[in-house]
């Protein structure tokens, strides 16, 4: 008689589909789901079964849905004041006693003819409402297939936000032409067993096992290993870089008060980047900001947008608001960083950087993003110059790999001199990477600091372009991408 080995698991799943017929999805069957798949695909590559792979459509209430389950739909609370005032009511009454649901409550109504409208009144018609079915099956099921529904009203049900669809995939086994052969007995299997043990060769039980081939030609199966996200290795080189070059690193919170994000920085608090289309501002928490302990230099500060203080500046000129400046925000820039380490009293000379995520509504593109990593960096010392600022930025971009870096003069509100630095993409051209200056008065001498002996040089790096160019990458997106072929493949260069 013909004989076929098979593993234990596999015996055990071929009599359990030869007790369901010849057919069974493998959800249904009562064994391991980790190790039933196993065994259906052995039995699939020894031609024993096929596996067909199948989707069936579920539906499930939604929030809505399940609160219309216990509080009733729209049009069910206008039928019940209805009955409650016998069978017609004004409009008006029902419209003060149902609120925003009124005109939900009246559409629906009146496309199934439960109510009819006349002379200011509503009067009631009818009281069959077949979502009412549906939604409680479904609240006692917890999902299901809804094959007894119509669908038009299923595409009702959805479009009104009661229930939602979801597919689950499942395989289906069938026996092939070998696998009857076997539940008929013409076919006889043979017990198979990977390994000889203690207990089998005691019990003489091996003598009826046969022992498991291996194929020695086969390929092992490809792993993978895991590694660091190759923009996380580029910002960790960055890391790295700065502290070899004495900076220390920095952090500040993400939800900011606009005090040190703006105000600090000698930003006027009527400056255009202060609006909310260049800026994200924070509903939640809704309380304002606690600078309480910051008393003295939110004064200063004060003062200095005012008149100028003692900075010898004429200030912004205007009357400015504490309660502006406590307003919480998404951080837009990392010189928010600079600034709440500048104010806790630095010594001289000192070096710091921070690397960290910013928010901006910019419009995506390919050099855009809506929030994306910059690099601050801020040199503490004594006669310095924008001669020393530029040297700094050269000398990281020549250790980042960039050779070509050009400046030009710029403009920004807490930085003068200013300027921006560029670099050159192989395929975009040169690009701006950074805008940087010497901080201006206005601003040191509020934070404690005796200008202009002591200076400050600052740069805020758009360090996603940087790697951009290190990645190979002409598009900023691609830095966050899910592709796992870009993700296994991109080295840092």
């Amino acid at each position: 008689m013909e004989e076929i080995s098979l593993s234990p698991g596999e015996i055990r799943l071929l009599k359990l589909l030869i007790d369901y017929g010849g057919t069974s999805r493998l959800d249904d069957l009562p064994l391991d789901k980790s190790k039933v798949s196993a065994w259906a695909f052995l039995l699939r590559d020894r031609g024993i079964v096929e596996v067909r792979e199948e989707s069936r459509i579920y539906y499930k209430l939604t929030e809505r849905g399940l609160r219309h389950l216990t509080e009733g739909l729209p049009e069910e609370k206008l039928i019940r004041e209805l009955k409650l005032a016998g069978g017609e009511a004004p409009i008006n009454v029902l419209r003060e006693k149902l609120g925003e649901e009124f005109n939900v409550a009246v559409g629906e109504a009146k496309r199934k003819d439960l109510i009819q409208i006349s002379d200011g009144k509503v009067r009631l018609q009818g009281d069959d409402i077949p979502e009412r079915k549906v939604i409680e099956a479904l609240g006692k099921e917890g999902k299901s297939q809804l094959d007894w529904v119509d669908k038009g009203l299923i595409d009702r049900l959805k479009r009104r936000g009661l229930i939602e669809a979801e597919e689950e995939r499942s395989y289906v086994v069938i026996l092939t032409e070998l696998g009857r052969r076997i539940a008929s007995g013409e076919v006889s299997v043979v017990e198979e067993v990977g390994k000889l043990t203690r207990d089998l060769i005691i019990a003489g039980e091996w003598k009826k096992k046969r022992l498991k081939r291996y194929d020695l030609k086969a390929e092992p199966p490809l792993v993978i290993a895991g590694k660091p996200h190759p923009y996380q290795e580029f910002l960790e080189e960055v890391r790295e870089i700065l502290i070899g070059m004495g900076f220390v690193e920095v952090k500040s919170p993400i939800v900011e008060a606009e005090f040190w994000n703006f105000d600090v920085l000698f930003q006027a608090q009527d400056h255009p980047a202060r609006e909310v289309h260049d800026s994200y501002q924070v509903k939640v928490p809704s309380r304002p900001a606690d600078l309480s302990k910051y008393g003295q230099l939110v004064e200063k500060v004060s003062k200095t947008h005012e008149n100028g203080w003692i900075t010898g500046s004429r200030g912004w000129e205007y009357k400015w608001s504490f309660d502006i400046a406590r307003r919480l925000m998404l951080r837009s820039q990392m010189t928010a960083a600079s600034a709440r380490t500048l104010a806790s009293g630095l010594p001289v000379p000192y070096k710091i950087f921070a690397i960290d995520k910013v928010f901006r509504p910019e419009t995506p593109d390919k050099t855009h993003a809506i929030e994306f990593h910059q690099c601050e960096g801020v040199v503490l010392a004594e006669n310095m110059s924008v001669r020393h600022l530029m040297g700094f930025l050269a000398e990281f971009a020549k250790q980042l790999g960039f050779d070509q870096v050009k400046f030009r003069p710029a403009y920004f509100p807490f930085t003068e001199p200013s300027v921006e630095a560029y670099v050159k993409h192989p395929e975009l051209g040169w690009i701006e990477i950074a805008g940087s200056g010497m901080f201006r008065p206005e601003m040191m001498i509020p934070l404690g600091y005796e200008y202009p002996r002591v200076q400050a040089l600052a740069w805020g790096i758009g360090i996603g372009r940087l790697a951009m160019m290190r990645l190979g990458i002409d598009d900023i997106r691609e830095l966050h991408s899910q592709n796992l072929e870009f993700l296994r493949n991109s080295r840092v260069r």
